[in-house]
Formats: C-alpha cells, structure tokens, sequence
C-alpha cells in the first residue's frame, strides 16, 4: 500500500488540538544562539537548523559522518504545510553555502578559536531524505555543549516570524536569571536576522523596532511559552544597547533531559519497538528498575525456543512492566503462569473492553511526538486495504475509527481471557 500522499502535519492535525504539543526540547550551544549569518535567513532555514542540530545532538552520524532526516518527518517538526517542497530543497541547499560567525556577544579574547564557518559543508538531496554532514570546527560544540539553551522545537515551529525564533532562543537561557545580557542593538539584529539585514531598511533602530522588534515580541509572547519585554540602554537619546526582561510564560513545563542510563533504557525499548517519545515518558514515569526488568523479561521471552514466537514484543513489553513480571529478581518463572480457560463471559464483554482501550489508545497517540504519530499513520495506511479507510487529508470518521481499532491491537494485542475475566470482575466490583 502506497503511503498517504498529504503532509504528516495534515494527518496529524486530524488528531492533535491546536496547542496541545508535546515539549520537544534539545540543548542547542550559546555559541551557535549567538551566531551571526552573514546572509539573511528565512524561518523555514531557520527552523530547518534547529531540526538538523536537534538530529545531530541526539543520534550517531553513519559510517561516513553523515546525518540523515526524512523529508516528511522533517515537514512535521517545523510545521512546513506548503506542498512546494522544491522551496524546501532550496533552502536545504542555501544552508550549505551560510557562513556563521559564531558566538559573537562574547568579548573576542574570551570566544571560541573558531571565529566563522560554514556548519553543513556537505549537504545531499533525494526525493525522501536529507543527508548532511556537519563541520569538525562546529561538531564539538553540537554533541557535547558546555553551555546551551534548552531549546522547544515544538514552541520554534509555531512561529512565522524569523524574528520570533531569533528572540526566543535568545531568551530562552535566561528564565532564571530575568534579565539577558546587554547586546548592542546592531549586533543583535544581525544575530537574528543575518549580517546583510543592516545594508537594507534596517539601518535605523526605530525601523528595526517597528518592522521586527515588536511584531516578534509579539509573537513570541502569544505563543506563551516564554514572556519577554524589550529593555533598551541609551547614551542621552540615542538606543545603543537591548536587552530583554525573561518570564516564564503561561505553556511553560519544565523537561528534564535524560541522562545517560536513562537514555540506554530507551534505547533498548525502541529496540522492542517501542515509540522514542513513548520511551522517554516511560522511563520517567516508572523507575529504572521496572523498565529495566521489563526489558529482560520481554528479552527472555523473545529467546524462549520453547514456546511460540513472540509476535508483538512492544506490547509484551508494555504489559510486563504495567504488571511487574521482571521487577521481582527471586522470581524464577520466565513465563506468567499459564492462561486459565475462557471464562464463561457474555459478548459484550470483549466489546465492552475493546471500547475502553481504544479510548486509551487515542490518549497515547495524542502523547506521542508529530514524528512518531506520523510513522503510525503511515504504518497504519500501508496495511489498510480499503482505500475509504485510509487516513487522508479530510479523513473520516469510519478511517479515524478503524485507525484506533488498528492502534489499539498493535499497542497490546488481543486480549487474553485473563484479561478479559480480570476487566469483567472491574465491572462488577464498580457501584
């Protein structure tokens, strides 16, 4: 089956409220935030950076130092909802020739040896994917920040403004110490906006606060997750230097950044086919030694010779660890004691229950990140024989049915007659 033609943006917007995103942050460098362009940038390349930054800073390059993002997915994390994916391929491709000075707020005696660069010097295209490689004087900085801005791609892609994301970023680091640093105005328009910005209509500040300060400000402030006012240093009337009050906003939600044990749990749950964003809610959710246990028991499982093969591990997994089958080290069994016969049930029972966990599992598509939501869609469209029940641009409400129903089997699989049983004697201990 042929995967659905319209963007993932436009499948997902069929199940995700506006607003409702989940926090997608990754740790970007100050001295890249404090980077000068020395063209102008779009918010499309803008966003596009950040996308290929947050790539590099949580994955491994191929044998060849190269990155890989899918063009789809690549749409859905910056909110690219035009069908002109030339336009996208050009601005992919304009990032290969940018040069950055980087770091430029910083006292020149105290910066980085490496002053400008370009940071994708290699950069291939294909119909589905973007390959790009990034320079050994910037991939220090990329992979092991010292000091970074916890960036929420998921705030980024929501502005239009590349303003906007200039000022966030900015700001970002600084909601616990209320104020940034003092930046003299021009260095700082350039910061945003590229070194060339100056030579157009931007050489005057009253221009640049009227046509970019304040419509991004603006911006920023109406998405929420940061609060911003303008500052402004003056020598008699002149505007020499800015500088920005910092709360957090209204949407603002703190997100702990994994560490690495954490962050080897997931890595063997995505093994089993765990999602990445539902890994990352679990290993927070539960402790280390529950997942870890899980993740042993589901593993002696899928080794067990004796037994069937283990056809769906991901909800093996799941339910191993919502039922503690590997918490317990003296537990000797590596099998759950054996399924007792079906119970005398009446049919509505496994209906009832069927009603209950596709309910659920519309809660937990609506956790997962745009770019898991996304790979489900496509799954679930790849199997889906009846082309009226496939998820499209307009999808529904029969496609959107049959999409949980298809959901809900993958997540845990058809229910035993344990299960069964122990969610009809739920009902009947309910007033």
């Amino acid at each position: 089956m042929t995967k659905v033609s319209t963007s993932p943006q436009k499948q997902i917007a069929l199940f995700v409220p506006p607003g409702k995103e989940i926090p997608d942050p990754f740790r970007k460098p100050v001295q890249i935030v404090h980077a000068m362009p020395q063209v102008e940038l779009t918010a499309t390349q803008k966003k596009m950076f950040n996308h290929w930054l947050k790539k590099a800073n949580s994955s491994e390059p191929d044998a060849d130092g190269f990155w890989t993002v899918r063009i789809d997915e690549m749409m859905v994390a910056i909110d690219f909802n035009s069908k002109n994916r030339k336009f996208l391929k050009d601005s992919a491709t304009a990032l290969q020739r940018v040069i950055f000075a980087w770091d430029v707020i910083t006292p020149e005696a105290k910066r980085s040896k490496w002053k400008s660069s370009v940071p994708f010097p290699d950069v291939e295209i294909t119909s589905s994917t973007i390959r790009f490689r990034i320079s050994a004087e910037v991939k220090p900085h990329v992979v092991n920040p010292e000091i970074y801005a916890l960036v929420d791609e998921a705030v980024v892609k929501k502005y239009r403004r590349v303003g906007s994301i200039g000022i966030y970023e900015h700001c970002v680091r600084f909601q616990k110490l209320g104020n940034t640093a003092i930046v003299p105005w021009p260095i700082f328009r350039d910061m945003i906006l590229g070194k060339s910005a100056g030579r157009k209509t931007y050489e005057q500040y009253k221009v640049f606060k009227a046509k970019v300060l304040n419509p991004s400000i603006a911006e920023v402030n109406a998405e929420g997750a940061i609060s911003v006012e303008l500052r402004e240093t003056k020598v008699g009337k002149t505007v020499e230097g800015v500088f920005f009050k910092v709360t957090p906003g209204r949407t603002t939600t703190v997100v702990s950044p994994l560490d690495e044990s954490e962050l080897a749990l997931v890595g063997q749950m995505i093994k089993l086919g765990v999602l990445s964003s539902e890994a990352r809610k679990l290993v927070k959710e539960y402790s280390a030694a529950d997942v870890r246990g899980a993740i042993n028991y589901t593993n002696e499982r899928k080794n067990n010779t004796k037994v069937d093969k283990l056809e769906n591990a991901a909800a093996y997994f799941r339910m191993a660890l919502q039922k503690k089958w590997g918490s317990n080290t003296e537990v000797t069994d590596v099998e759950p004691k054996a399924a007792a016969p079906a119970p005398n049930t009446k049919p509505d029972i496994a209906a009832l229950y069927r009603a209950q966990q596709i309910e659920e599992a519309e809660k937990y598509f609506k956790e997962l990140d745009a770019d898991d939501q996304a790979t489900l869609v496509n799954r679930y469209n790849e199997q889906q024989e009846l082309a009226s029940l496939r998820l499209k641009s307009k999808s529904t409400k029969a496609s959107q049915s049959a999409f949980y129903q298809w959901l809900m089997r993958d997540i845990w699989g058809d229910p035993s007659p344990d299960t069964l049983l122990e969610f009809a004697q739920t009902l009947l201990s309910k007033p």
